[in-house]
């Protein structure tokens, strides 16, 4: 894998665990299409780039809970429902509710800023953080390298990214309109 997709990666990862408000989900599952070994490697880069991402946020959140607050609730779809859920996601455990939310659209920024409230160490964070969105990342990630496999040849590398892409703007389009802007 070159050092441009893992740094993508990487630098996607640590965005969205901080204000950005598109997963990584989509670079890797378009690097999927081609190289499992790229895309594989890229999952690993975005969980390094989140576990940075989510301790700067739990930092940030520590130091000034109200200015970071004020912050993450003016990304597009958070909002105190948001926060909400992920309270009661935590309230399972760490670790359970983050695995959770990683499979139903809650924003890990939001996991990360409330550990700091709760008094969970960052460590346990940090630890936890790589096995709360690896799992997902890699979901995503074999799952579009597989359908592009069964496709085969019938479509280009090109015309496979383009759905994709256009798929991800579906789901993004749905997944808005249903919790907001």
């Amino acid at each position: 894998m070159r050092l441009g997709s893992r740094f993508a990666c990487l630098v996607w990862g640590f965005a969205e665990a901080t204000v950005f408000f598109i997963v990584p989900d989509v670079l890797l599952s378009c690097l999927a299409l081609k190289s499992w070994r790229r895309a594989l490697g890229g999952c690993l880069a975005a969980a390094i780039g989140a576990v940075c991402g989510g301790a700067l946020i739990w930092l940030w959140m520590s130091a000034s809970s109200e200015m970071a607050y004020a912050v993450l609730l003016e990304v597009p779809g958070i909002s105190a429902a948001t926060v909400q859920r992920v309270q009661e996601l935590l309230e399972t455990g760490v670790f359970p509710g983050m695995l959770a939310g990683a499979f139903s659209g809650v924003p890990y920024k939001i996991f990360a800023a409330e550990t700091a409230l709760q008094s969970v160490p960052l460590w346990q964070l940090l630890v936890l953080t790589p096995f709360g969105r690896l799992p997902r990342f890699l979901a995503i990630t074999v799952l579009a390298g597989a359908i592009s496999r069964l496709i085969g040849a019938r479509l280009s590398l090109r015309s496979k990214l383009l759905i994709t892409l256009m798929l991800w703007t579906l789901f993004y389009c749905g997944y808005f309109w249903l919790v907001g802007w």
